[in-house]
């Protein structure tokens, strides 16, 4: 509930309504009794509609103006993606590392003293 803190009265009523909506799937109050599988209605403002390239248009919606904003550090402090396997988030990454320009470095680590 701290999202709503200082937020005017539409993002209120949004946020309570999710958050209502994610409490009933948990509670198991929107598909009756199952076993272990059940068909949850998920409302349209939810759904990625690109079946051509869903996780673009995933990076879209949570980033856009990506390439003109990323030098402002509150703007990923704002945002995050969620997925469920390593498998996507490496998807995510990858396709998120190729839009800026450059060339990728990595470092190693040690986790010894």
């Amino acid at each position: 509930m701290w999202l709503i803190v200082g937020s005017d009265t539409s993002t209120i009523k949004q946020t309570t309504t999710f958050a209502k909506w994610l409490l009933d799937i948990g509670e198991g109050k929107l598909c009756g009794s199952n076993d272990d599988e059940a068909i949850i209605d998920i409302p349209n403002d939810l759904l990625i509609n690109d079946h051509c390239d869903p996780i673009g248009s995933l990076i879209e919606f949570v980033y856009p103006s990506i390439l003109e904003d990323s030098k402002i550090p509150e703007y990923f402090q704002e945002k995050a993606i969620l997925a469920p396997k390593n498998e996507v988030v490496g998807k995510i990454n990858d396709l998120l590392l190729s839009l800026f320009l450059g060339y990728e470095v990595g470092y190693l680590s040690s986790d010894k003293l």
